[in-house]
């Protein structure tokens, strides 16, 4: 753990007044869980802290998911986790940094087998061992809005703070609209730069008050989604600071456009070379099976891509969001797209996942397809814009009994696809025991 301590003495020289540091584990959704711990403290992390096993199985609300049997059943054991090199930053608040936690198993030394990350990490050595290094970058989508609701308890827009008045109309790629938050961008952006993250700009969206971070393409893609979870952590905290709440939710807006995550991936070999195009700059071979398995894939992936009920509310005809497994070049409307480029930067976007999607899952799910390509051919590629190409599920239900029946087992592990089938099966029962107000306007007296 030399390199470790050797981080945390070069941190305390570049922040000497940092004076808390936030521990940040992950649990299935993404979400941030942890303590805070002094400064000093931080020293004694490269023995391990013990945090419960359950955490991994935390649901939408910060509660163990017994079901998953990771809780009382085995008495709530600890693990050993360890801090993640390079993840040591400030964050927004005065005074406090963070530093991401992986776990390990019961030896405190072997990479825990449920732990997303550690998962991507074997999938990422079996790729380079075939001498194919991904490239990434990822797009994530975000509404500032309303701290106070609406009088029936629905989310409201933002207030613009420089028109004072609330957002309602959409302006595509408005330049001159965010000018009007320029003190929120402006904050936010030095806040990215302060912890090195590896954005390339904010831009307003299609809708009243939403926003689309991007990120740079980088060959370390556990880098690129760490980076996920420290902006989302940072836009919260700006938007707080400014007067706003900031939403990650795939549709916050029933009328609205939904928000996403999209994530673009290249394959390069040792010598830089991009293997999804040939010499004379044409698609190469595996460029068009790796189209394939994703395809292949995208259906029994719904449900990890589509983790709650919500996320399943983006999928509408006309708004952008893929309906089918298709692909297209240049068209927004596919699953895949292909955006326009030469041949050294031929690459996939994968437009599935909202916003809401664990990025280290999104990340699992697009290399898994990448290690499935040896399994078809080129001529196994469907035709662009398909009229033929499957339907997507788009109920939660129907997406959890497709995963359930899927063989992305092979690539994840069995005990992953088992643990998340546990924890979101649990939600969706959860979910589906409320009585809403809807169901009460309707049925009342019409029953």
């Amino acid at each position: 753990m030399e390199a470790y301590l050797q981080e945390v003495k070069n941190f305390r020289q570049k922040w000497p007044e940092i004076e808390y540091v936030d521990l940040i584990f992950t649990d299935l959704n993404g979400t941030p869980r942890g303590k805070r711990i002094p400064v000093n403290a931080l020293e004694k992390l490269a023995k391990g802290v013990a945090l419960p096993l359950s955490t991994i199985t935390l649901d939408t609300k910060g509660a163990v998911v017994e079901s998953a049997g990771l809780g009382e059943d085995l008495g709530e054991p600890d693990n050993l986790c360890f801090p993640v090199l390079g993840s040591l930053l400030p964050t927004a608040k005065e005074q406090t940094g963070q530093i991401l936690l992986s776990m390990m198993e019961d030896d405190g030394k072997t990479p825990h087998h449920l732990f997303i990350r550690n998962i991507i990490e074997r999938m990422l050595n079996q790729l380079h061992s075939n001498n194919q290094f991904p490239v990434v970058a990822l797009e994530l989508e975000f509404y500032l809005i309303d701290k106070v609701r609406g009088e029936n308890g629905e989310l409201q827009t933002a207030i613009n703070p420089t028109k004072n008045r609330r957002e309602r109309d959409t302006e595509v790629y408005d330049v001159d609209g965010l000018d009007d938050y320029a003190d929120f961008l402006s904050d936010l952006n030095n806040a990215a730069a302060q912890q090195g993250l590896n954005t390339a700009g904010a831009l307003s969206e299609s809708a009243p008050g939403q926003f689309e971070i991007n990120f740079n393409h980088s060959q370390d893609v556990m880098r690129v989604c760490d980076e996920i979870i420290f902006s989302k952590r940072l836009i919260k905290q700006i938007a707080h600071k400014h007067g706003f709440d900031a939403t990650f939710m795939a549709k916050p807006f029933l009328e609205e456009a939904g928000n996403g995550q999209h994530m673009h991936i290249s394959l390069v070999d040792d010598k830089g070379n991009n293997l999804f195009s040939q010499p004379d700059d044409s698609a190469s071979p595996l460029f068009y099976q790796t189209l394939t398995a994703m395809l292949s894939h995208i259906s029994d992936s719904m449900a990890l891509l589509c983790p709650n009920v919500n996320s399943y509310r983006r999928f509408v005809p006309g708004a952008y969001v893929p309906t089918k497994a298709d692909w297209g070049e240049n068209h927004r409307g596919v699953a895949l797209r292909i955006p326009i480029s030469d041949g050294k930067n031929r690459r996939i976007e994968h437009r599935i996942a909202g916003a809401d999607v664990n990025p280290y899952i999104l990340a699992a799910v697009v290399l898994s397809a990448v290690l499935a390509s040896n399994n078809y051919n080129q001529d196994q590629c469907p035709p662009a814009l398909s009229d033929t190409a499957i339907d997507l599920p788009t109920r939660m239900s129907d997406a959890l009994t497709q995963l359930e029946n899927s063989e992305l087992g092979e690539y994840f592990s069995k005990d992953f696809i088992d643990l998340y089938l546990a924890c979101k099966q649990s939600e969706l029962i959860e979910f589906e025991r409320i009585i809403t107000p809807l169901e009460i306007d309707w049925m009342l007296h019409s029953a």
